[in-house]
């Protein structure tokens, strides 16, 4: 039955099962690739993410057709959190987490206002919820305009607060040209002499892949190796599950989405891995890891693998690296 109060010539409904989606997987797909939503709101990425993560949630899926198409789709969950004593009722979009920054929903852009509006109704009222949570929204996201303008709707109550640094950059169209505008003629010189050097020492390679669960696994092994070496766990123990969540989420992906690793390898074995979500034009880079050895070290691998990251992902076409929250060093070219 179609949501009461649906904008004119839509048909709109709620999807309350992870079952009742599987139907809706290929048109859904090529719904978020056609508006360039980001990998976090496609099915591929979300069926494994309610394994997962989303077994004490609730699903509540928004979806609207125009003339039997599908013309959006956005994907909540509601979970039960306590403040003090009490129990409260929260909806959030399925499928992030902190880390996790969206740009476009997959929803096409004339429809986007109407939907969120409708949506925030029936999630407050029907539903039940006490709030609805977007956060992170980036101040580049198609999206932030109308949930803002929500604010002047009457007994709704909007709060729109900064909350830290968001790491991105846009790629030129040379890495000629990223070396001239984005390195010094110093940081340059160096960055030749240490690639030239790891070469020289350790007959460093490059190479981009598509990683499978093993291949995943074993990356994850290495970053955690390099955390562990300074008395820390690294993003796979912060982040319980999350090691399986995204050796699931391999299966399902391609050069063109999903998992990518951006690997430099010597002949004893690898030397630097950049772990990056491809989505579209844009690259969510996650995660580094880099030998400990103390040669490699001192000729900066690290910095030359995200250099080497950037100059493939420059020479693939890709516009833009998105680099999560909060300034690490790490995150400096």
């Amino acid at each position: 039955m179609s949501v009461e109060g649906s904008p004119a010539g839509l048909d709109v409904r709620w999807i309350e099962t992870v079952e009742a989606l599987e139907p809706l997987y290929a048109e859904w797909q090529a719904l978020a690739a056609w508006v360039g939503a980001e990998i976090y709101l496609f099915p591929d990425w979300l069926a494994p993410w309610w394994v997962h993560f989303g077994a004490a949630r609730q699903p509540r899926v928004l979806v609207a057709r125009r003339d039997g198409i599908l013309v959006g789709i956005v994907p909540f969950c509601v979970e039960t959190i306590w403040v003090g004593p009490w129990p409260m009722r929260i909806a959030r979009l399925a499928g992030t987490d902190p880390h996790c920054m969206v740009f476009t929903l997959p929803v096409e852009p004339a429809e986007t206002a109407p939907l969120l509006q409708l949506a925030l109704r029936d999630l407050l009222g029907r539903f039940g919820c006490a709030a609805v949570s977007f956060t992170p929204v980036s101040a580049q996201a198609d999206h932030l305009a109308a949930l803002q303008a929500m604010a002047q709707v009457p007994d709704l109550r909007v709060t729109d607060l900064p909350d830290g640094s968001h790491v991105m950059f846009p790629l030129p169209d040379s890495f000629e040209t990223f070396l001239a505008t984005r390195l010094s003629k110093k940081r340059r010189s160096q960055f030749r002499r240490d690639s030239a050097g790891l070469e020289a020492r350790f007959g460093m390679t490059s190479a981009r892949s598509v990683p499978d669960a093993a291949a995943f696994a074993q990356f994850v092994a290495f970053h955690n190796q390099q955390w562990q070496a300074v008395g820390l766990g690294g993003h796979f123990v912060d982040w319980p599950n999350s090691a399986a969540f995204y050796g699931a989420v391999c299966a399902g992906s391609s050069p063109d989405h999903g998992v990518g690793f951006f690997e430099q390898t010597g002949q004893d074995g690898p030397l630097a891995t950049q772990f990056a979500l491809i989505s579209g034009t844009t690259a969510h880079w996650r995660l580094p890891a880099r030998s400990l050895d103390p040669e490699a070290d001192h000729l900066s691998v690290g910095k030359v693998g995200l250099v080497l990251m950037i100059k493939t992902l420059i020479e693939a076409g890709f516009q833009r690296i998105e680099a999560g929250r909060g300034e690490y060093d790490y995150k400096l070219v």
